[in-house]
């Protein structure tokens, strides 16, 4: 593997990086040798998994370099050794090795990093985490479906040693097999063959990695790191996919607890007493006995009576209108007042604790939902509540509501059947917001981190990072993409095909024109791009109401015309069948359509963690931007929060500010799906026109930025795109060969990036080439009045009733072509400067058949109405020319057709509407009579010219 030296470290990389892999791999080096924190931003496609795992690994084997040489000599002193490990300071001394914590979204996420670990040099010990539910293999704990219950049945299983997956751990975990780099998928089918538990396993190998990989809602969350064994002290943590670390901070230290809840706990008090006293009478049918000394009749009852009167208290609290902050101190000064306080939470704990064991074996495990959960989450509420001190609790609102019991929910446990016939209509919730992401944050650098480094494809906008997680990060990068200017197109469009300014605001997204406008113009665009097409809306009630919008007319049906359509839906199972249907209608188009389209949320599901590279994502459109719902009372609480901290500290946010930012984060990480590799190409469009203000680009990432082009007219940014996605149809065409012909990913990349290359070497070294045309020329706006003319053309619609199928014969160059023939692929220049036959003409002669159009009055037979004051040169060209076309349309067509051709014209004559006009001509002539869309092109008004040029090259006809 290439050897390369970064900041005086030797790093090993699979292949010879790219400039902006170094700089990344330069600036995490650098972050480690000088101990501190970093953030760093890098493309989707610039590898920068790749970039971590390597440079990280090469400046730890720098470090245990030098550590052994100090063991070996003192005071000895190597060239650039000192520099290369980061102990620049006489006074520092060395620390035991640090371990590398690696956390990242979600385990499938995961495995991808540990895979691209094993195509590097380096070769560390792994551990990865995950929960009993990936990990688990006994068959009877495997079948109990509430997580809670099956830690507590496993846990009682591993105490009575009967289970042989737990007894053969110490036996076999020493086994060559596990010193080898194993996912999460590989250590469990390496465990099966070896009847051990991955779980323990892993817990097992935790004791001696070097590298440890877990989700980072693992890391963040205290408990799960007491229970995990997981010390931060000495370790250089890495988020990866950080882009929401603020929002999963946050939510870690917050909780919420309702009447609901207490009353639950009550029942589930009462359950176990039952279960205890079922044991006394021996009445017990769960085939497992319970130890008397564990938990008494007392313990439960005393525990009921401290729900009960937290209950009482509870429903005292006083909830102004439907909800209301209050004081910071509320619930804590409730609980002291019960008796719940820092010097009995230890007792009351571990009796919960004890009841979650004893509920865990209750008979058949027949509890359901969230019965355990409710009592884990009391417990967190007083370590959260009661272990805070006051500069912590600054961090904090506290919100008391009322929420009206919303029928058609299940029950969330149990005992929701019991208590719900008598449940009052409306339940008290108290809400305890952390508003301070920093909190998690602190308490690391308290733990004694080497360094913390956040990375992710999105995190623009950097600034507020330091700020907002109250912890500095002197080191930043915002790398460039690797791919060329000629991969990826960025434009903003700000007003439709008929003019309509696109401003998705709330008082305007519901507005009849607008929607119709984003639609149709939609639409337009979807001829266009090839494949897979995400549209991302600000939020599911407005995809939602634009989508209904659309139904009603028949924008939706032209839409399933051109593209499969699918929208995201909110149940995670449901989402996993929409997106494998979408991946086969992609590949696999029907019934005339050239891809799929995917209508989904910022934000949402489909707008991170899944891969929509090469076919499946061409483009991505952004249709507004999706910022957080001000009538939503924790935003408001959360932006009341931010101004009063700003009075406070100037570095820090305001709640303007961070409201912009949040919808800037979401619409970066929609943008993010285009490109997902170096050979991938696509475009992003913005359908709003607030994207055009300088602020909004500014909030971009850096490598779409540079990127970004505004249309103030629909016409320019159609133009743009066709010529952009005309660059690359050889690629496309390679792509759709390599689906029906199924090859090695590896290969396929290869042939992709092949295919591109021979591709750019026939076009301009412009990014944008262009044709020489106004704006205007491609609006879909109505023609100006007509201005009376003397000397015109003869119009179409005489030619078409003047013809007869015996006027014109069928010459080999103008016969029938089937729809599936292959159309020379041409550059932008031949479709700027196409070679024409060029006649000089009077001024007069160049007059659209437009006006002419409107003096067609009757239409029997050939006996059409003449068109009157025609001059002797114009008539004898013009009307030749409409005349043969018409006879060809007579001959071609069908009589239903052909009254069908003459009704268009005449929509035409009279609406003006040119998206109409293609609409209505591409379901006329598009599957049998393609080749006579051409000729339409001579009867057009001037001004809609440019835009049915844009359509022929579309279709391959230019």
């Amino acid at each position: 593997m290439p050897l390369f030296t970064v900041n005086n470290v030797d790093v090993d990389f699979p292949f010879p990086p790219y400039r902006c892999q170094e700089d990344y791999m330069g600036h995490v080096i650098k972050a480690l040798q000088l101990k501190q924190n970093a953030i760093l931003e890098s493309p989707t496609g610039t590898g920068k998994t790749l970039c971590l795992l390597c440079s990280v690994l090469a400046w730890r084997v720098t470090y245990i370099a030098k550590l052994q040489l100090n063991g070996l000599a003192a005071n000895v002193n190597i060239p650039g050794l000192d520099e290369a490990a980061g102990n620049n300071q006489q006074n520092d001394r060395f620390h035991a090795i640090p371990k590398i914590i690696y956390a990242s979204r979600t385990h499938s996420q995961i495995s991808q990093v540990v895979n691209e670990l094993k195509n590097t040099i380096y070769k560390p010990k792994v551990s990865v985490i995950g929960s009993r539910d990936q990990l688990c293999l006994h068959p009877k704990v495997m079948k109990i479906e509430n997580s809670m219950a099956k830690i507590h049945t496993c846990r009682s299983k591993v105490k009575g040693r009967s289970c042989v997956h737990y007894t053969n751990v110490d036996k076999k975990i020493n086994d060559a097999i596990f010193n080898e780099i194993l996912d999460i998928e590989e250590l469990v089918s390496v465990s099966k063959e070896k009847t051990m538990c991955p779980y323990y396993s892993s817990r097992e190998l935790l004791r001696r990695a070097d590298i440890i990989f877990m989700p980072y809602n693992y890391l963040i969350d205290s408990k799960t790191r007491e229970r995990q064994n997981i010390t931060l002290e000495n370790s250089i943590v890495i988020f990866d996919e950080a882009h929401n670390i603020e929002k999963v901070c946050e939510e870690s230290y917050s909780f919420e607890i309702t009447s609901l809840d207490i009353a639950n706990c009550i029942e589930n008090c009462q359950l176990t007493l039952q279960r205890i006293l079922d044991e006394d009478g021996s009445g017990d049918t769960s085939g497992q006995s319970l130890d008397s000394n564990e938990l008494t009749k007392e313990d439960v009852l005393t525990m009921k009576a401290i729900f009960l009167s937290l209950e009482r208290e509870f429903n005292k609290l006083e909830v102004k209108g439907t909800g209301s902050i209050i004081d910071k101190s509320t619930f804590k000064n409730l609980l002291m007042s019960i008796n719940v306080n820092q010097d009995t939470k230890g007792l009351i704990t571990e009796v919960l604790q004890k009841m979650e064991s004893v509920l865990s074996l209750s008979s058949g495990n027949k509890l359901v939902g969230n019965t355990f959960v409710v009592l884990s989450n009391f417990m967190q509420i007083l370590h959260l509540t009661l272990d805070q001190n006051e500069s912590s609790k600054q961090q904090y609102v506290c919100y008391v509501s009322k929420e009206k019991k919303d029928p058609r929910k299940k029950g969330s446990t149990w005992v929701d059947k019991n208590i719900e016939s008598v449940a009052p209509v409306f339940i008290t919730k108290l809400s305890y917001w952390c508003f301070s992401p920093g909190l998690a944050m602190e308490e690391f650098v308290r733990s004694g981190v080497y360094s913390i480094i956040l990375t992710s494809g999105t995190l623009s906008p950097l600034n507020s990072f330091s700020s907002e997680l109250r912890i500095p990060f002197p080191v930043t990068l915002q790398n460039p993409h690797v791919i060329q200017p000629e991969q990826i197109s960025v434009q903003i469009i700000c007003k439709g095909c008929d003019g309509v300014e696109f401003l998705s605001t709330y008082n305007n997204r519901n507005n009849p024109k607008y929607l119709s406008s984003l639609g149709n113009s939609i639409v337009n665009l979807l001829r266009l791009i090839p494949s897979g097409v995400l549209v991302f809306f600000p939020s599911y009630g407005v995809m939602n109401n634009t989508i209904a919008s659309w139904q009603t007319s028949n924008i939706y049906s032209r839409m399933l015309k051109i593209k499969h359509c699918f929208t995201e839906p909110r149940s995670k199972n449901e989402m996993a069948t929409m997106m494998s249907e979408f991946d086969e209608k992609v590949k696999h188009p029907a019934d005339g359509a050239t891809g799929a389209m995917l209508f989904a949320v910022c934000r949402g599901k489909a707008s991170e963690g899944i891969d929509f590279a090469d076919m499946h994502g061409r483009a991505v459109i952004i249709t507004g931007l999706p910022f957080p719902p001000k009538n939503d009372p924790k935003v408001n609480a959360k932006m009341n929060f931010l101004d009063q901290q700003k009075r406070n500290r100037s570095d820090s946010l305001n709640g303007q500010e961070w409201y912009v930012q949040q919808s800037s984060r979401a619409v970066n990480q929609a943008v993010g799906r285009v490109i997902r590799h170096k050979d991938d190409f696509g475009a992003v469009i913005f359908m709003d026109k607030r994207f055009s203000f300088r602020s909004n680009i500014d909030e971009l990432p850096k490598w779409a930025r540079g990127f970004a082009k505004v249309n103030e007219q629909f016409g320019s940014g159609l133009r743009e795109l066709s010529l952009f996605f005309k660059r690359h149809v050889t690629r496309v065409s390679e792509q759709e060969t390599e689906v029906a012909e199924p090859a090695k990913s590896s290969s396929r990349l290869s042939n992709m990036y092949d295919a591109f290359k021979s591709t750019e070497r026939d076009l301009p070294k412009e990014r944008f080439a262009a044709p020489n045309l106004d704006d205007s020329t491609h609006e879909f706006t109505p023609p100006p009045k007509k201005i009376a003319r003397t000397n015109k053309r003869a119009s179409l619609l005489t030619s078409l009733n003047d013809a007869t199928s015996s006027d014109f014969t069928f010459t080999p160059s103008m016969s029938p072509i089937s729809s599936r023939t292959v159309t020379e692929y041409k550059t932008p220049e031949a479709l700027r400067n196409p070679k024409r036959k060029i006649r000089i003409v009077s001024k007069k002669e160049k007059e659209n058949d437009l006006g002419t159009l409107s003096e067609v009055t009757t239409f029997e037979g050939s006996n059409t109405k003449q068109c009157t004051s025609m001059s002797k040169n114009g008539e004898g060209l013009g009307k030749t020319q409409s005349q043969n076309f018409s006879a060809q349309l007579k001959s071609s067509l069908s009589n239903t057709e052909y009254a069908v051709f003459k009704r268009i014209v005449r929509d035409y004559k009279a609406e003006k509407n040119m998206v109409k006009l293609i609409e209505d001509l591409t379901e006329l002539f598009m599957e049998n009579h393609k080749e006579l869309l051409k000729g339409f092109r001579t009867f057009l008004n001037n001004k809609d010219k440019a835009t049915f040029d844009v359509f022929l090259a579309e279709k391959g006809l230019l």
